[in-house]
Formats: C-alpha cells, structure tokens, sequence
C-alpha cells in the first residue's frame, strides 16, 4: 500500500538501503524455514501445504521466528508445473532476507490434473493461515505479520495463476510473473487472463529471450499488455535467459539451456523480484533503480501513480541520481527545491517551496517509458538537504510522485 503522498522521505545517505547492500546479494535478516499442513478453516480447501520462509534468530529448518523488527509484509510464492515449493528455496529465502516473510504453495504439485485456479485458492487459504497464526501469542508465528498489504510471485503455471488470485483477492496489491504461462493446459488460463486488464494494483513481468517453453513474445509478453489497469507496470527482458533462471541450481542443471549462465539468470531473478517489492510494498522508491542496473536485461515501464527515486550516486559523490517512469510519451518533469512546501493542484499535492524551485528536467517520456538522469551536486551544498519531486502528466491527467530527499556529502 502506498504511503501517503504528504509524506516525505528523508532517505539519507547514511540510511537509504541503496548505499549499504545490492538487492542481489543476501538482505540483513537471517532466515528460517518450516514446512505446514493444515485443515483450511476459511474457504474448504481441505488439506493445504505449504513452506514458509521467514526472519529468524539463527538460518535453517525450524528456526525461532524472529517478530523483533516486524511485522513484515505476507509475499505468496506458485511454482511451475510439477515443480514442488523445494525448487525455489533459493528465491524464496533470498526475499525472506529483505524482510518479508513468504509462504510458498506446496499443492499441485503432480503432472496431470492440475489447475492454476486451485493453485491460486490453495495460495489465498495459505496466506490467511499465516496471517491468523501471527496474531496468536503461542503460534511460532506470533508478531511476524498483521494484515499489512499482500503481494505475490509465481513462475510458469504459477505466474499464469496469480490472475487467478487477484480475481478471489484484492488484497494483492503487487504481483511479479516469472515467465508466466497462458494456454489451455493446467486448468485453462482464458479466463484469468481476460480478467487480468481489470487488476488495478503493480506487476512486474519477467520473461527469458530464450525460453522454450513460454515463448516471451506469444506467451508472456501479453501478460504485461493485458495489465492495462495496472496502476504500475514494468516489463524485463533476460538476454539468454531461459525458463528456468528462477529455480534452484540441481533444477536448473537439468533444464535450463540459455546461453546466459545460471548465476545471471538467478541474480537477475533475484534483483528484479526485490527491488520491485522492496519498492511497491515498503515504500521504497530508490529501490527502483536496481532495475535498470541489472545486467542482462531490457526493459520498460508504464504507470499511472508516478514514482520517483533520488540518491546520491554510490559510485560518484557528486552526483545526484534521479528517475521516475510512467506512460510513454508523458511529460515527466523533475524538480529540487531547498525547502518543501504545500500547494493542492489538479495532479495532487505539490510538496515542494515554489519559491525556492528549480526545474531540472522537462521533456516527453520515449517508448520505454522510463526515465533516469544523472546531475552534478555543487560541493557547497555540503551538509544540506536537497528535496526533490516528479511530475508526469498527459495534459490534465497526471500525478505527483512522493516527495525525495539526499542529504549532500
């Protein structure tokens, strides 16, 4: 859920999360993990499987639940066909590590008979058992969530069933494909898909060039067009990938034939699924730039609610990065300011002291839809705060994004 858009930001350069580690690499919470089963209480799923990762006090199987830092948002995992929640242990405790706590499907699991909707139903009872145990005292669960807003991931038949699941629940609000299927196999996916232009929270789309099994351009890519209601949207492409760059390595060794080796292929996976969630779901908008900054991929974006990401550059300590995206061809502007302010416009709160605003950016958004610019820091600023805030717009419709700060080395 996004924050309120009179907040600010005051992301320094001590505390923005961009200067102190790469969403590629671990995050700074240890991770546990459990195996359950349960008689679903809720919506008669019956027997219900599952694995859930989550921050804890030591790493592995069984660890002590760690609330201490939390509650931590609920991500929902599918897998692909016939691939068991073990095939992505990798991923899914990689995100835990960030802060999350995940909760991987572990039914349909078998190679006939299987549908994406049951995937998805399955998927919906698990979250609510893990949002129920969190609110009793004697559950190992105690304190690691409370009802904060859901998202979820999925790969192949499990990317194609989160259409499936946010159909039965809004309280998804940010969904990531991996290679998403779409065809009639495995429960039929026409009507999820023909629901899918109604969905109106984020996702993000991920595809491989050289997938065999979904073909990115007749398979997956529609996944991204079909999100037309999507208030942010954002689509990668892996060059070299394959369709299984999400899974762990033995999986992988045994299907994965890209040209672009695994590590790449994971890392990319990896780099895309957190940031983008790091960024919809705890609100951290710099995130988005490790988009742009994975290696391998293209990409493009879309977005009704403007985002917006400023810091000083990690590699440069006189620059200030900034960058946002939204529709293609919109006007994007982008504006610093010494001082914020209050002023209600048709595009929504300007938080910014006009008196003391400078215009740094002021052109049409290319096809990409996406935006990034580098601009030099003066060494005179030293010790101050510099707020900064975006606008996109196509004539009267548009929207402000939240407003940023750096504070100048």
């Amino acid at each position: 859920m996004r924050l309120s858009r009179t907040l600010i930001f005051a992301l320094t350069l001590a505390t923005s999360p961009l200067h102190a580690q790469d969403v590629g690499a671990d995050g700074p919470y240890l991770v546990g993990w459990r195996d359950v089963d349960f008689n679903d209480p809720h919506y008669n799923r019956g027997q219900v499987y599952g694995r859930i990762y989550y921050p804890a006090t030591t790493e592995g199987q069984g660890a002590v639940a760690d609330p201490s830092q939390g509650p931590f948002p609920l991500v929902g995992f599918m897998h692909g066909w016939i691939e068991p929640a073990s095939d992505y242990d990798d991923v899914c405790s990689h995100l835990a590590s960030w802060g999350f706590v995940v909760m991987s499907n572990d039914t349909e699991t078998g190679a006939l008979f299987v549908k994406m909707q049951r995937q998805a139903k399955d998927t919906r009872a698990l979250m609510q058992w893990v949002e129920d145990e969190s609110q009793e005292t004697a559950s190992w669960l105690s304190g690691m969530t409370n009802n904060l807003a859901w998202s979820a991931f999925g790969h192949s038949m499990g990317g194609g069933a989160l259409s499936f699941l946010v159909q039965d629940e809004p309280r998804v609000e940010s969904v990531v494909m991996f290679e998403p299927y779409k065809g009639t196999l495995v429960g039929n996916s026409q009507n999820g898909f023909a629901s899918f232009d109604n969905y109106s929270g984020s996702a993000l789309v991920i595809a491989g060039d050289q997938d065999l099994t979904n073909n990115w351009s007749a398979i997956v890519r529609p996944w991204y067009e079909q999100a037309s209601s999507a208030n942010r949207k954002v689509w990668a492409l892996i060059q070299g990938g394959d369709h299984f760059g999400s899974t762990d390595p033995d999986v992988h060794l045994l299907w994965g034939f890209g040209s672009l080796s695994y590590e790449f292929q994971h890392l990319a996976h990896r780099r895309l699924l957190t940031s983008f969630l790091l960024a919809e779901i705890k609100g951290q908008e710099n995130s988005f730039r490790e988009i742009e900054t994975t290696e391998h991929i293209s990409f493009e974006a879309s977005a009704k609610d403007t985002p917006f990401w400023s810091l000083v550059d990690p590699t440069n300590s006189g620059a200030v990065l900034l960058g946002s995206f939204s529709m293609p061809s919109s006007r994007l502007r982008i504006a610093g300011s010494s001082s914020t302010g209050s002023l209600s416009t048709i595009y929504g709160e300007l938080g910014l002291d006009l008196s003391a605003l400078s215009i740094l950016h002021d052109a049409k958004l290319d096809a990409s839809g996406w935006k990034s610019l580098s601009l030099p820091l003066d060494p005179a600023w030293s010790g101050r705060t510099i707020w900064f805030q975006a606008l996109a717009s196509r004539g009267p419709s548009g929207s402000f994004s939240l407003v940023n700060s750096i504070v100048v080395p």
